[in-house]
């Protein structure tokens, strides 16, 4: 027996009807016929439905008991998914199946590759080993597969095993895919802090038994990151601590052999521990962009002279970011400028003076005769006479003799620093790029810069060997982390959607799979999406997540 919905027309309107029809045999035929008319579909409201459920299980007696419902647990989603169809449309898989071509490897090493760069790219603020992290997602193509620590660090070895190959097979995938210049490319260098790997304080033995390890520590690596000039990230070499131009050669080498590269610019800041590196290039006439702090007389007078008398000639690149292009003793300098910086600083710098003021009072104050009693001195170590901003701005003196304590603030200083708040200088030799790109490019890598400031590491072996091994590969995840960061954001602008990869990832993070347990049966179901979601998953070829959830 079943229902069935009957529609009927009688006065130019249209019923529907709902009638039990049994199905019967007659001869060697099928046959249905009406067992009950249930009456009109529109009458049946819910609580006569109810009602009708009740009654024909008292009758039957059948017990109508409430569902089981369990809440099994909620993984992460959204975030994955986005990350997952970049991961297919640049088509890592199959770069990686073609970068092991003729070796044996394992098939699930592109899994692994890809959990790992979920991992750096979500960047979890726990120390969780990835072996039990990725359980929190929902991710289809890991279901029915038990991922444990050593098949991530077998991953890691055969991927550091073929990461030139690899590399390259992933570069020619990124130029069918979208538009990347081989005419010129990038070298950023900069320092990394390669985190420890998180794993037990308890450890194996060769012989089976547990012994104790020190904690690994944090490890300071000098990188080139390769980028083009578009911005994308596509390779890496691992620098060494005291720089040597042997690096710089092999790598304006490779790019020229394997991309056709005629132009290498290094991009570095000489601020940073990586300066040595930057002083090495620059004497060996390699083509740089260098950051200048304007800290010197000579840089501060540069500055306040382009930015006072020569206002007027500067070049707009957007409404928060202007420069000048000079030439100085034979070498091309930006002077940049940022109106929003400046703004920022100036009134960071008020709030910080007046705190100093402040404190002077205090200590004003209390070494004041009337508060003292004996000998008339400063109180040693007094913080506020060693703060960086009170020996830069302040003039200060303290009489024994009266038990005063006074101070003047430094106005010509204060004067200087107003003229060049906001900005800074750019140096190079390149030739083939204008002060716009260039300006363009060192903001772009400036930003790619922090996404390498913490390399998570998937190693859990102590081992200096095999640490050593993998920590090339775990760089390598890195970039391919940024690359898919940068693929993604290019899309949202093509959609004309106003986020960055950051932003739109944390707005993803926001959608979850919930999987609940009723009575014997397993449900998954997608929390809801809001509007700014949908259109970011759609940017990227998503229409319907929840027609993913299995």
């Amino acid at each position: 027996m079943f229902f069935r919905k009957v529609t009927s027309r009688s006065g130019g309107k249209e019923y529907t009807y709902l009638k039990l029809i049994e199905n019967y045999r007659e001869g060697n035929k099928v046959k249905q016929r009406v067992i009950a008319n249930l009456g009109n579909l529109e009458n049946l409201t819910p609580e006569k439905v109810e009602g009708l459920i009740d009654g024909l299980a008292r009758i039957c007696g059948v017990s109508r008991r409430p569902a089981s419902i369990e809440a099994k647990k909620v993984l992460r989603y959204g975030e994955v998914l986005a990350i997952h169809r970049i991961w297919e449309m640049l088509d890592v898989g199959g770069a990686v199946e073609a970068a092991f071509s003729g070796e044996r490897y394992d098939p699930d090493t592109a899994l692994l590759l890809e959990l790992m760069a979920i991992n750096q790219i979500i960047n979890p603020p726990n120390k969780q080993a990835i072996s039990e992290w990725y359980r929190c997602l929902y991710f289809p193509e890991a279901q029915g597969k038990e991922f444990l620590d050593h098949h991530f660090y077998r991953a890691l070895d055969s991927v550091a095993g073929v990461k030139e190959r690899l590399e390259e097979e992933l570069f020619q995938r990124l130029c069918a895919f979208t538009r990347v210049s081989r005419e010129v490319a990038f070298c950023l260098l900069t320092t990394a802090t390669v985190e420890p790997a998180p794993r037990s304080d308890l450890e194996h033995s060769p012989y089976g038994r547990y012994i104790l390890q020190s904690p690994l520590e944090e490890q300071l690596v000098y990188l080139g990151i390769l980028v083009s000039r578009e911005g994308m990230p596509f390779g890496h070499r691992i620098l060494h601590e005291v720089p040597d131009e042997g690096d710089f050669r092999e790598i304006v080498h490779h790019l020229q052999a394997a991309h056709g590269t005629r132009q290498c610019i290094f991009v570095g800041d000489r601020r940073l521990v990586a300066a040595p590196h930057l002083e090495v290039l620059m004497s060996h006439g390699y083509h740089y962009l260098v950051r200048r702090k304007v800290q010197s007389e000579w840089e501060l007078r540069l500055c306040e002279r382009e930015l006072v008398e020569n206002r007027a000639e500067f070049i707009e690149v957007d409404e928060s970011l202007w420069y000048r292009e000079v030439v100085e003793g034979g070498v091309r300098y930006l002077v940049c400028y940022s109106p929003a910086a400046a703004r920022e600083k100036m009134i960071a710098l008020a709030e910080r003076l007046d705190e100093v003021e402040e404190e002077l009072r205090k200590l004003q104050k209390a070494v004041a005769p009337e508060n003292r009693s004996g000998r008339r001195t400063l109180p040693r170590g007094a913080a506020i006479l060693k703060d960086k901003y009170c020996r830069r701005y302040f003039d200060w003196h303290y009489s024994e003799a009266t038990g005063e304590l006074t101070w003047r603030r430094k106005e010509d200083v204060i004067t200087r620093e107003k003229k060049t708040a906001g900005a800074f200088l750019l140096e190079t030799n390149a030739p083939l790029l204008d002060g716009r790109e260039l300006l363009l490019a060192y903001t772009r890598l400036g930003q790619l810069g922090e996404s390498f400031e913490e390399i998570r590491s998937f190693e859990t072996r102590p081992k200096e060997f095999y640490r050593e091994r993998n920590l090339s590969a775990s760089i390598f995840v890195c970039v391919l982390a940024a690359m898919l960061e940068k693929t993604l954001e290019g899309l949202l602008r093509r959609a004309g959607i106003p986020l960055t990869s950051r932003q739109a990832l944390e707005l993803l993070e926001e959608v979850k799979v919930a999987i609940n347990r009723v009575d014997d049966v397993e449900l998954k179901s997608v929390t809801s999406i809001e509007k700014t979601q949908e259109e970011i998953l759609q940017a990227i070829g998503v229409p319907d997540p929840r027609a993913v959830v299995v």
